[in-house]
C-alpha cells in the first residue's frame, strides 16, 4: 500500500469506507422492523405491566419487621 501513489490510497479507502458504511446500513435496515414492532403481545393469564405496578403500590402485609421488596415492571417472554 505504502507504494502506491496517494490518490489510489485515498480511493482505496473510500471504497473501504464504502463497503463498510454499506454493510452497516443493511445491518440496520434488516433490523428495522424487529425494532420498529410493538412489544410481543402477553399470553392470557399473565400479569401485564399495569399489574405489577399496582401490586408494587399496595402495601405488603405488616408483620411489624422492616423489609425490602422489588419488584419490575419488566416482562421476558423467550
Amino acid at each position: 500500500m505504502h507504494s502506491r501513489e496517494p490518490h489510489e490510497r485515498r480511493q482505496h479507502a473510500m471504497q473501504v469506507a464504502g463497503t463498510v458504511t454499506a454493510l452497516v446500513f443493511v445491518v440496520w435496515l434488516t433490523t428495522l422492523p424487529m425494532r420498529l414492532s410493538g412489544p410481543a403481545p402477553l399470553a392470557e393469564g399473565q400479569p401485564n405491566q399495569t399489574d405489577l405496578t399496582a401490586s408494587v403500590a399496595q402495601p405488603a402485609a405488616s408483620s411489624g419487621e422492616a423489609r425490602l421488596e422489588v419488584s419490575t415492571t419488566s416482562v421476558y417472554t423467550p
